[in-house]
C-alpha cells in the first residue's frame, strides 16, 4: 500500500518509507466494493477521507429530468471528494458509485489531521488537491449551464486544446463514453458533431479532432 500510495497526489513527493511513518499510530481500515455498489450517497455526512486504492469510481448526480449525469470518473490512487471533508456543509455533492470491484482506504477526519501535523509536504499536497478540485467544479458547472449539446462539446475540446497547446486534439474518450458524460445519447452527440464538421468549424475523424474555426466555436457556447 505504501508504495501505490507514493503515486497518489496527496503523498507527492513523499517516499515509501515515509508514508510508512505517517501512517505509524493512525487508524484506518479498509473496504472493498463490487460494481455499482453505492459508496457514497449525495447529501451524507463526509467523515473520511477516502482514496481509491484499487478499481475505478465515479460521481454521479441526477438531473431535473431523472437522467443520471456523470461528474468525473476517479482511477487508483485517487482521494475521493478531498475538499468536501472540512467546512461547515462538509456533505457529499453526488452519489460516488463503484464502476468494478474497488478497494477504499477510509481514513477518519481525525486521523487525517495526525497524519498532516506529522508531515508538512503532505498538509501543502492536501492544500494543492482542494484548490484543485475547487476549479475542476468550477469548470464543471459551467459545462453543465450549457444547454445545447454542441456548446458542450465546443467546451470540451477547446479546453483540450488549451492544456495541449494545439489546435489538433485527440478524444480520449469514445462517442458512447462522452455521451455519457454529457449526459445526452450517442446519436445527439454525433450529430452535433457531424454538423460542427459539416460547417467548417472542426474536422472530425474518428477520435482526432481539428478545430478550424475558432471564433465560431467560441460562438457555439453563447
Amino acid at each position: 500500500m505504501n508504495e501505490l500510495l507514493s503515486n497518489c497526489t496527496l503523498f507527492k513527493g513523499i517516499s515509501p518509507r515515509e508514508v510508512l511513518n505517517i501512517f505509524d499510530g493512525i487508524f484506518y481500515q479498509t473496504k472493498f466494493y463490487e460494481p455499482r455498489d453505492i459508496i457514497a450517497y449525495q447529501d451524507d455526512n463526509v467523515e473520511h477521507l477516502m482514496i481509491v486504492l484499487k478499481g475505478i469510481t465515479r460521481g454521479e448526480m441526477i438531473d431535473l429530468n431523472g437522467k443520471i449525469v456523470i461528474i468525473e470518473e476517479i482511477e487508483s490512487p485517487r482521494p475521493l471528494a478531498p475538499a468536501f471533508i472540512f467546512g461547515q456543509n462538509n456533505t457529499y455533492p453526488v452519489n460516488i458509485v463503484s464502476q468494478t470491484k474497488t478497494e477504499i482506504l477510509k481514513i477518519p477526519k481525525s486521523e487525517l489531521v495526525k497524519m498532516m501535523q506529522k508531515n508538512d509536504k503532505l498538509l501543502v499536497n492536501f492544500m494543492n488537491n482542494i484548490s484543485g478540485r475547487a476549479q475542476f467544479l468550477s469548470q464543471k458547472l459551467k459545462f453543465l449551464s450549457f444547454h445545447s449539446i454542441k456548446g458542450k462539446f465546443a467546451f470540451y475540446i477547446l479546453n483540450l486544446a488549451k492544456n495541449s497547446n494545439s489546435n489538433y486534439v485527440t478524444l480520449p474518450f469514445s462517442q458512447s463514453k462522452l455521451a455519457e458524460l454529457f449526459g445526452v445519447t450517442r446519436p445527439s452527440l454525433s450529430r452535433a458533431i457531424r454538423e460542427l464538421h459539416n460547417d467548417n468549424i472542426i474536422r472530425a475523424e474518428a477520435k482526432n479532432i481539428q478545430i478550424i474555426n475558432t471564433y465560431e466555436l467560441y460562438e457555439v457556447m453563447r
